[in-house]
């Protein structure tokens, strides 16, 4: 028996138990059309089904038994710190600057952290500029911040 995998599965099955009971408060609704606490009773039902395999695997000793060091061993640091920058950056300059130029800046630094052409970081930034704005702009009639594009 694994006893922390059991005490964490224990702790996080109490969380969706309790997010789920609050779900089912604000109405869950049906698939058309969902409730205000449609999408959390989901997530919320997933996690705990997860949590129970996770207590069922720390009762039957098929833990995985990794230590809290080793998700960590040979992280690329820098890509990491690059990734968590350019994504505030990204929030704090989208209304300035506008949708279209911060998405494609943040999707071409992904990219380019992947480690492939930059051809290909740039054609993958623009194709997905360009269906994300399709979809959300004229599918879900989002509206973004135009910026300094001012169309």
């Amino acid at each position: 028996m694994n006893r922390r995998d059991a005490a964490s599965g224990l702790f996080w099955l109490g969380i969706s138990i309790f997010a789920g009971t609050k779900a089912i408060d604000l109405g869950i609704g049906r698939f058309s059309p969902p409730g205000p606490g449609f999408v959390l009773f989901w997530a919320s039902l997933l996690f705990g089904v997860l949590s129970i395999v996770l207590l069922i695997r720390s009762f039957t000793g098929k833990s995985g038994g990794t230590l809290l060091s080793d998700p960590f061993r040979g992280l690329k640091w820098g890509r990491a710190l690059t990734v968590v920058v350019a994504i505030f950056v990204y929030t704090a300059f989208l209304n300035q600057v506008g949708f279209l130029l911060m998405t494609f800046g943040l999707v071409a630094i992904l990219f380019a952290l992947g480690r492939v052409n930059r051809w290909v970081s740039i054609s993958g930034a623009i194709v997905t500029v360009i269906l994300a704005y399709v979809v959300f702009h004229f599918g879900l009639q989002v509206q973004f911040p135009r910026g300094i594009l001012a169309w």
